[in-house]
This record gives structure tokens, sequence and C-alpha cells, in this order.
């Protein structure tokens, strides 16, 4: 009992999905009750064959919750229950009359199959299923709306009496309609939060680069466009050898040591600076403020690199990186393309003249 009870909290919070097997379940259990306190209604009327069609209803309703399992399609059994609910209805409607309320059962059954064949996986096609189904309801009702309107009930009874039975079953059918409605509001809330969940997954999976948890190349290019400010530098920083430390101590090594350069230049700049992996063993920074800031930036990613403590088998490796850097002021009109390319070929001509060194300018 405590476990249905937690696992009806958690889908009221939204926290839980409603599996096809729990679905289904209550649909049986809630019709099956209802056409059980029927079957004491018929008794106590005496209305014999209320009695019979409600205790059959409910007997083949509460027979169906054990005949599945869970990976199982529970169409058949949602079908069935709808024509009976529908059949047992029509049928309370000839022997008893319209007064009685039993017609309801007729309209609520709607909605809640619309709910049931959409929600229930490996229903092939619920659209057509579903105006199929409700054309035969509607058809069946209003045709035998005029015949019960035509005649009289097969059996009599009372204003009063009348008037109980038909509180009765306006109230389970407001019951019904709410109980499934507020089901329904519940699964689309849950779809909807798994739906943005796996959209904002989506957008991290395209912006940021798996292994070392930076942007990649696209998403620093779109944080440009948001760019209002001038006053900032674009670093280009690029792993000295490591084509060398692959070849040596394997891509596993070389999968750490790009972590450790993510980490070293994640721990370096400010919370407002960017940085992305640019491609392979490049990356690029957009630090905010002067040449002497993005100096001061660079110097604190060299002495993490410096003090980290990687080894392979009891030998140290050293990672060192050679970075070039331009200034948004030195070229006209913030020109993305131009400031990139000039921190790349300062990044060349730091590897030309001996590597593990900062150009900021072209010579």
């Amino acid at each position: 009992m405590s476990e249905i009870w937690n696992n009806t909290v958690l889908v009221f919070r939204g926290k839980k999905r409603v599996t096809d097997r729990e679905r289904f379940r209550l649909l049986a259990v809630f019709m099956g009750i209802t056409h059980l306190i029927l079957t004491g209604i018929g008794l106590l009327l005496p209305c014999l064959p209320l009695f019979f069609i409600s205790g059959f209803a409910a007997a083949a309703e509460f027979l169906m919750l054990h005949a599945g399992k869970e990976k199982e399609s529970y169409f058949p059994g949602i079908s069935l229950i709808y024509f009976l609910t529908c059949i047992h209805a029509l049928a309370s409607c000839v022997f008893l009359g319209w007064t009685f309320g039993f017609s309801l059962y007729n309209l609520v059954i709607i909605p809640v199959l619309f709910y049931m064949i959409y929600m229930t996986k490996g229903i092939s096609d619920p659209r057509r299923y579903a105006m199929i189904y409700t054309a035969a309801n509607c058809v069946g009702t209003l045709f035998l709306r005029r015949y019960v309107y035509l005649g009289k009930p097969r059996y009599s009874y009372g204003t009063e009496t009348a008037f109980w039975v038909s509180f009765f079953n306006n109230t389970v059918c407001f019951l019904f309609v709410m109980t499934f409605s507020m089901l329904f509001i519940l699964e689309l809330t849950a779809n909807r939060e798994e739906l943005n969940q796996q959209n904002r997954e989506l957008k991290r999976l395209a912006s940021y680069d798996e292994l070392t948890r930076l942007r990649n190349r696209r998403s620093m290019l779109d944080c440009w466009k948001d760019i209002t400010r001038s006053d900032y530098c674009v670093v280009m920083g690029d792993i000295d050898d490591f084509k060398k430390i692959n070849d040596t101590y394997g891509h596993e090594t070389g999968d750490e040591v790009l972590k450790l350069v993510s980490f070293s230049m994640k721990e370096a700049v400010d919370r407002e600076d960017f940085v992305s992996r640019w491609g392979g063993e490049e990356f690029l920074m957009i630090v905010f403020g002067s040449v002497a800031y993005a100096l001061k930036v660079i110097d604190k990613v060299q002495r993490e690199l410096k003090q980290a403590d990687l080894s392979v088998d009891g030998k140290q490796i050293s990672v060192t990186m050679t970075f070039g850097i331009s200034e948004c002021g030195e070229v006209p009109g913030k020109d993305v393309d131009e400031l990139i390319r000039r921190a790349d070929r300062r990044l060349y001509i730091g590897k030309k003249s001996g590597k593990n060194c900062i150009k900021i300018k072209d010579e």
C-alpha cells in the first residue's frame, strides 16, 4: 500500500510517468468497482437484469487485472472495457429508462477512450480506432434514446429511487472524468518536461565538446554574436607535441592531457570569459580586458600545467602550450575572422620560434 501511495505522490508531482499497466489497471479497477456497486443496486431495487449485466461487467473487468504482463498489448482490454461500459449503460437505459443517468457513461467514456489509446504504447493508428469506437457509441446511444423515449422502461420505480440512482451515476461520471483528465494533464506535463530535458541535453551536446566539457567551435561563434563589448582579446592556444604524447603514451593519456588543459583554462578565466575547444589540441579563449589581462590568464594556465601531476608508469609527463593573442581594438569593425586569423598566425609564429611561448605580434 505504501508503494502505491508513494508512486501516486510521484505521479502527481510530475516525477514519475504512468506506465501502460498502471493506467489500464486504474481503468479496470474504477469500472470494476462501479459495476460491482451497480450489481448491489440491481439486487436492492430489485432489478435482476441490472444485477446480472452489472455483475458480468464487474467480473470481466476484475479478471482483466490479471490478464496481461508489462510488455503485452493492452488495446484488447481497453476495447473490452469501453464496449462493456457502453453496452451496460444502454441496456440499463432500456430496463430503467433515461432518468436514471446511465446514459452519462456513454459520454464520459469517450474522452477516457481517447486518453487511453493515445497514451498507451503499441497501438497502431489510434486515431482510426478512436473515431470508429466513438461513432459506434454515438449511433447506438442516439438510436436507443429515441427507442427509450417512444416506449416505456421495463422496470418502473418511484421518483426518489430514480433520484438516488441518478445521483450515484452522476457522481461516478464526474469522478471518472476528473480522475482521467487529471492523469492526462499530469502525463502531458511529464511528457513536456521530458522533451524539454531532452532538448536541453541535445543543445548541450550540440554546443559542448563531450570530452573536455568546453564549448565547441560553433557554440563559440554563436557567443560572439552576442558580444557588444570591444575590450576583449582572442587567445588561441595549442598543446605542444600533442601527437608525440599520443604516439608515446596512447590516446587515453592524450585525452587526460586535453582534460587537464581544459580544466586549467576554465580555472584561469573569469565567469564572463569564454573558453572553447577549437579543434583537436587547439583551444580558443575570449577574455574581456586588455592584453595585460590576457597574459595573466595565460600565466595562470601555464602555472597550473607546470604543477600538474600527470604520469604514466611512473614517468612524469610535461605539458606545455604555445599561445597567440589578438586584441579586438587592432582590427577595424570587430572582424571576428580576422581576429582569429591573427591569433592563429601568432600561434604559428610561436610554434616556429621554439614553442611554450606567447606571441602578441606578427614577429
